[in-house]
């Protein structure tokens, strides 16, 4: 008879709440990962009768996965019923990195069309725009009413202390380049942005969500777009600008720390990595800066812990068990090439009750680097599981590429082992929420008891999707 057994991933709600065990790092942080096409937000409407009721996205280019780069479509237009945007611009492309095949070259470029015309160039978490409004007159096309920027980033609970990444190709006449990043929770809507632009007549509206201007409180006077309202639990927490001023050919570090405005814990975050002056007017945008980025990483206090959210696959005693659990991995950097690795509170479900490993914790596990490739090995002797009734060894091989995490763990116990392979993925984060449902109390040896009738001792409490060990005085 086939035996069957589901993993149950569990993590401390208390822990997860601290800042340190919510540090996260950013997807494809070297840009290794897929390159796609980049389709500017800036006339990419799908629902509008103004655009014809056509399908308008226009592909300028090409980026990375999880990133924007500010390519620029111009102005609507349409060609044999499709889309065109006239003077679409690009002004990022991938060349080579900091030891690795990928990287991310910044230039500020002139629109084919109006060479006075000058797209600034950056790549953001969040999404790009710009927008003008063109007018013609004797001596030509005036443009008037320039503006654009980032608005949006990608969900994030963390508190990092910083940000740094490797730049290079800076030029002897540039000016400077400049780093923008913030944390920020609630929301703030600006209506009536201007999203797709025409050669004659108004252009096309829409409300932006969390433009970047709105989040840090800045001016916007002389901007486009309408009033700015915000939810109640809008708050600003954390912002860090920083200055690349060095000319080099060869690649550099780039290090900034943030300035916190608040305890409050963070909901989104956003990078933004310019070529030139980012906040600067559109006239002041000098074509041909240039700068070359890669490796980007949030960095954390030494000590604190780095949580992954991800998916458990396990097979024990010969048998696969491959379940795609939810689940969560802390890393935890100990210096000196060194680090410990957690996956706590391991349950397996055997016959319909829980058999509650415990902590799976190893400690001076060897952190390595190769082509841009972090690996760990590690091992424990007699490490104590089940309350101590297993003793077993557990033997430990990962790779975090790209942000992804891949990890082996290896539970040698007698002639039953347990494998155990943790892979990253941010979207295992809302499996973790617990489900509305009744607690049930199980001993260590997976005896389910009465929640009214415990004894003192430690029990496996069982609440929805959710399961932690509890101490019952």
């Amino acid at each position: 008879m086939k035996k069957t057994y589901k993993i149950v991933a569990c993590m401390s709600v208390a822990a997860a709440c601290m800042p340190s065990a919510n540090a996260q790092q950013l997807e494809n942080p070297g840009f290794e990962g897929e390159w796609g096409a980049c389709v500017p937000w800036t006339f990419y409407i799908t629902d509008d009768e103004a655009v014809y009721g056509k399908e308008s996205a226009v592909e300028v280019g090409t980026q990375p996965a999880g990133w924007c780069i500010s390519n620029v479509t111009g102005m609507a237009s349409y060609y044999e019923g499709e889309a065109t945007g006239l003077g679409s611009t690009v002004v990022g492309e991938k060349v080579e990195g900091f030891e690795s095949e990928a990287g991310v070259k910044l230039t500020n470029t002139a629109n084919p069309f109006m060479a006075s015309q000058i797209v600034p160039a950056y790549i953001t978490l969040g999404t790009s725009w710009s927008t003008a409004n063109p007018t013609f007159s004797l001596t030509g096309i005036e443009i008037k009413n320039a503006d654009g920027g980032s608005f949006g980033g990608i969900q994030y609970t963390g508190r990092p202390e910083g940000i740094e990444f490797m730049y290079r190709n800076r030029t002897e006449d540039a000016v400077k380049s400049t780093v923008v990043a913030y944390l920020w929770k609630g929301h703030w809507t600006q209506k009536d942005v201007p999203a797709v632009v025409y050669m004659t007549g108004e252009p096309v509206v829409k409300d932006m969500t969390d433009r970047d201007r709105c989040v840090l409180g800045m001016d916007m006077t002389g901007l486009q777009g309408g009033e700015v309202s915000k939810t109640d639990d809008a708050e600003l927490i954390a912002v860090l600008t920083g200055e690349i001023t060095e000319v080099s050919a060869d690649w550099k570090k780039f290090s900034g720390k943030f300035e916190y405005k608040s305890d409050a814990t963070p909901e989104m975050l956003n990078i933004i990595i310019s070529a030139g002056d980012y906040f600067a007017p559109a006239s002041d945008v000098k074509e041909g800066n240039t700068l070359t980025v890669d490796d980007v990483k949030l960095l954390y206090a030494q000590g604190a812990a780095e949580t992954f959210p991800g998916y458990l696959n396990v097979s024990m005693g010969g048998e696969n068990i491959t379940v795609d659990q939810p689940s969560s991995l802390e890393i935890t950097s100990t210096g000196e090439g060194l680090c410990t690795i957690l996956l706590p509170n391991l349950v397996l479900e055997m016959g319909g009750s829980p058999l509650a490993l415990g902590d799976i914790k190893v400690e001076n596990v060897k952190v390595t680097e190769e082509g841009g490739v972090v690996n760990y090995e590690g091992s424990v002797k007699d490490m104590q599981l089940l309350g101590g009734m297993i003793v077993a060894d557990v033997n430990l091989k990962g790779t975090n590429e790209n942000g992804k995490l891949k990890m082996n763990i290896d539970v040698m116990w007698g002639e039953t082992p347990v494998y155990v392979t943790f892979t990253s993925s941010p979207s295992a984060v809302s499996a973790l929420e617990v489900e509305a449902a009744e607690a049930a109390y199980y001993t260590l040896q997976g005896v389910r008891v009465d929640a009214d009738r415990l004894a003192p001792g430690i029990y496996v409490k069982r609440q929805g999707n959710k399961a932690v060990r509890v101490l019952v005085k």
